[in-house]
């Protein structure tokens, strides 16, 4: 990298850690505004607001880590061209993209940044602010549930329970609700309850009935075992996607796939983190691209204005569509973050072609 790219790249360090602190203040205070009214209803003490928002703060890191990218390359590069420095190493022959790839380099390791702290730290941070909330409404957390869950275990056949409800002392044991199952060799089972042992990999089953093929009517069997080979455990199929890591959603997503189950929660969210990671990188070969060729640096923080609107319309979108149904899990995760490099790619021809 030349003294010109380590200068630049200076800059936009100072200014992208001043950003990342003003957005993430921003939504620390829009959190606060709303929990306001119950913390002061719960007496929340000033050390259990402090933990709320320390927990929080990978989720405000979330996306003001790959933003704050987009900010600091307009703003130092807006102040190059208000200071002329900007016309300066142009005319000093150094080319754009000697500029852009300190930028975009930068970018690339906020983007390795944000993967740690969207796969791992998030998901530590918001089961902990989870448990907190819930310390004031209950005596104990409320055990995690799953409503019409079903699996397709080949060789035993598909089993639906109308609800699984974790054990509250034991992780790999549910209760079961509703159950129905269809064996591999044709019979049906129905009991009104059971227990998932996930570490047995059985379903235990009170007051089964059992209904032979071509049969009308069903026999009771009393308790009934049925072999369930889930490699899940009952406490990781249950476990809300933003509480479990990159690693932990990965293994639930292939489980669940291989069993049948619906695993379009954990496949959105798992390539979501990762996509809205890879957006640094991405803001910074837009954003890098757009600056080079800026004429003041009223135009950077307009331009950071009408980006960040843009990009949380989009992100909001898309997330929205996915809940109605309306996108695939893996097209709505990345096609915000696809336009941003679509974008990005398009200005860096418009400079190269300058």
């Amino acid at each position: 990298m030349t003294r010109l790219g380590r200068y630049l790249l200076r800059e936009v360090a100072g200014l992208y850690l001043v950003g990342v602190a003003a957005l993430c203040l921003l939504l620390s205070i829009d959190l606060l505004s709303v929990l306001a009214r119950f913390l002061l209803e719960q007496n929340a003490s000033l050390g259990t607001v402090a933990r709320l928002l320390l927990y929080k703060l990978p989720w405000f890191l979330h996306l003001t880590l790959p933003i704050g990218v987009m900010f600091a390359v307009l703003v130092a590069v807006g102040r190059w061209v208000r200071d002329a420095e900007l016309k300066a190493a142009f005319a000093g022959a150094v080319a754009p993209g000697q500029l852009l790839l300190p930028m975009v380099a930068f970018g690339a390791m906020v983007s390795g940044l944000s993967i740690g702290v969207n796969g791992y730290l998030e998901p530590w941070g918001e089961a902990a602010y989870e448990r907190e909330i819930q310390s004031f409404i209950f005596a104990r957390p409320p055990t995690a549930s799953q409503l019409d869950a079903a699996f397709f275990i080949d060789g035993s056949g598909t089993f639906y329970a109308g609800r699984v409800r974790a054990e509250r002392d034991d992780p790999t044991r549910a209760e079961l609700q509703g159950v129905l199952v269809l064996l591999s060799d044709g019979r049906t089972v129905t009991a009104p309850s059971g227990v998932w042992d996930s570490e047995a990999r059985l379903w235990q089953l009170t007051e089964a009935r059992i209904t032979a093929v071509g049969a009308s009517l069903s026999r009771p069997t009393g308790s009934l075992t049925l072999p369930f080979a889930l490699e899940a455990t009952a406490a990781q199929t249950l476990a809300r996607p933003t509480q479990q890591t990159l690693s932990e959603l990965n293994a639930l997503a292939q489980e669940l796939g291989a069993a049948g189950a619906a695993r379009g929660a954990a496949l959105f969210e798992l390539h979501r983190r990762l996509a809205d990671a890879s957006s640094a990188v991405l803001f910074a070969l837009a954003a890098g691209a757009l600056a080079l060729r800026m004429r003041g640096r009223s135009g950077a923080l307009v331009w950071t204005i009408a980006l960040v609107v843009a990009f949380w319309g989009a992100w909001t979108l898309t997330g929205a569509l996915y809940e109605r149904g309306v996108l695939e899990p893996l097209i709505a995760a990345w096609s915000t973050p696809a336009l941003v490099g679509v974008a990005g790619l398009a200005l860096l021809g418009w400079v190269v072609r300058t």
